[in-house]
């Protein structure tokens, strides 16, 4: 067998679909001897570069770019890379990478490569040892202690990522095929734009179907199609909502549990799109707690944010992603991803998070009756409280409320 050790890095990932710019790679046997060098491939994106990526994550001068062949003239070559029976796939974060080549195989009308892949993140976070690192570059030192280089280079995260997995074999007095052996729930395979892996139920059509109709059997279409068409009115945080003043609460006393992921988001402020945040209250419970269980913290402010995950938000348009983009243009810090990249992250989904039973908030609504006062988001300030800026987070077109 052959282990195709890969990593990619995207111009941007806006309206949910990634534009590759590098795909790195080597490949080694079962030893980790090298039987193809590290290569990098650069290829056009055809698009913008985001101003973070551009700033912060390109090992490369953009201006080169312009003069590389699109996706399509690699896809013949990829995919005989990937789709060899001869070899699996190993990555870093590797799902991430994943939704990445479907996105441009997506965007180009191409058909996704079909392969075995596994995750070295996972399988480092299984570790009882050196198993707290929250990126490569960190579980990389804890590892080999070595310090990274040309960060974000795609050749040299794969190469890196063939280290830690090297050493961590070396860890338990073994080869490469005897590591992925010891981990299997740390792999998986894709089939077009479907993946199946084993740290994370897959969510097919029938899971969707039942999020759909969960209020209970349907009688007749009619009936059908309006109820799959209307939302649901109890999950939702409208302005003013007592939905939204539970949601502002619960922000300001949601505490970190007891969990042996590693901390993924330790240091990140996030937020997402209010087409999801409005329409998901029970699930947005949830996701706020697995967010500060990985070390991360929620914010009902995309300018408070350092990173935004973005959703589909339909005609209504997504508010914070144009924020999001005019601090970009500002200059200002802050990443944007698509929603699916921290389901991936927190090991969930947008399927698996509807089947949460209704969480118990009774502590809350206690907690309003002994105070009797108004909830305002923990960003309203008391200097803003006090010169009347307030009003500014009442205006319909500002992000910052909870809906």
């Amino acid at each position: 067998m052959k282990y195709l050790f890969f990593d990619i890095e995207c111009a941007n990932c806006y309206n949910n679909c990634a534009k590759i710019f590098s795909l790195g790679y080597v490949i080694t046997d079962e030893n980790f001897n090298i039987l193809h060098d590290k290569e990098d491939v650069l290829i056009n994106p055809r698009d913008r570069f985001d101003w973070y990526v551009a700033k912060k994550m390109m090992a490369y001068p953009r201006s080169i770019f312009s003069a590389k062949p699109p996706f399509p003239d690699f896809y013949e070559f990829f995919k005989t890379l990937f789709e060899d029976p001869e070899t699996i796939v190993i990555g870093y974060a590797v799902t991430n990478d994943v939704h990445f080549l479907q996105d441009d195989c997506k965007r180009y009308g191409l058909t996704p490569f079909t392969y075995r892949f596994y995750d070295v993140q996972q399988i480092y976070a299984r570790q009882p040892e050196n198993n707290t690192a929250k990126n490569l570059e960190d579980s990389l030192l804890s590892w080999c202690g070595i310090e990274a280089e040309n960060l974000h280079r795609s050749d040299e995260d794969a190469y890196n990522t063939m280290l830690i997995l090297k050493a961590i074999a070396a860890y338990h007095g073994t080869d490469l095929p005897g590591i992925l052996a010891m981990y299997p729930e740390c792999g998986g395979e894709t089939h077009e734009f479907t993946m199946d892996y084993g740290w994370k139920k897959p969510e097919g059509e029938a899971g969707a179907k039942k999020k759909r109709h969960r209020g209970g059997k349907k009688h007749g279409k009619k009936k059908e199609e309006q109820t799959s068409a209307e939302p649901d009115t109890a999950n939702m945080m409208e302005r003013g909502s007592h939905n939204a003043e539970l949601f502002v609460r619960y922000l300001d006393t949601v505490k970190p549990k007891k969990t042996r992921k590693p901390p993924l988001l330790s240091g990140h402020t996030v937020t997402v799109s209010l087409g999801y945040q409005r329409y998901h209250f029970n699930e947005m419970l949830y996701l706020v707690q697995m967010i500060v269980n990985a070390g991360g913290r929620y914010t009902l402010s995309t300018r408070d944010a350092d990173t935004l995950y973005t959703y589909d938000c339909g005609e209504e348009g997504d508010s914070r992603l144009a924020v999001a983009e005019e601090m970009q243009a500002a200059g200002e810090e802050i990443e944007i991803y698509p929603i699916k990249i921290l389901f991936d992250m927190l090991e969930t989904g947008e399927v698996k998070l509807s089947r949460k039973p209704k969480m118990d908030l009774s502590y809350l609504e206690d907690e309003k009756e002994e105070e009797g006062e108004q909830i305002l988001p923990e960003e309203i300030s008391s200097e803003d409280r006090e010169d009347g800026t307030v009003d500014a987070y009442l205006d319909q077109s500002d992000d910052s409320l909870p809906i």
